[in-house]
């Protein structure tokens, strides 16, 4: 699973879904296969880990947001032409 690794002086960063972890006494253990581990990171090193932080979900949240702003342009073009039909009535008067 992704994963958004902070570090606790701020630093981020992003790993695949290829990275495998572990956390072991407060020592996180990275590597490419479980049990296998080439990095080792110290409790006093690093704050939080966030899982799920997958190319996957960034794409559908750029969808919503595009199908958001689709939804917006429709509202606007409808009030645009009940402020037309609102002026043409006013004219007939």
């Amino acid at each position: 699973m992704a994963f958004k690794l902070t570090y606790t002086d701020g630093q981020e960063s992003d790993y695949d879904d290829g990275t495998k972890w572990e956390v072991d006494g407060g020592v996180l253990k990275l590597g490419r296969e479980d049990g296998e581990w080439s990095v080792f990171v110290s409790p006093g090193h690093w704050a939080t880990i966030e899982l799920g932080k997958d190319t996957k979900k960034k794409r559908d949240d750029k969808d919503d947001k595009e199908d958001k702003g689709e939804k917006e342009d429709e509202k606007s073009d409808k009030d645009d032409k009940d402020e037309k039909s609102d002026k043409g009535d006013k004219d007939d008067d």
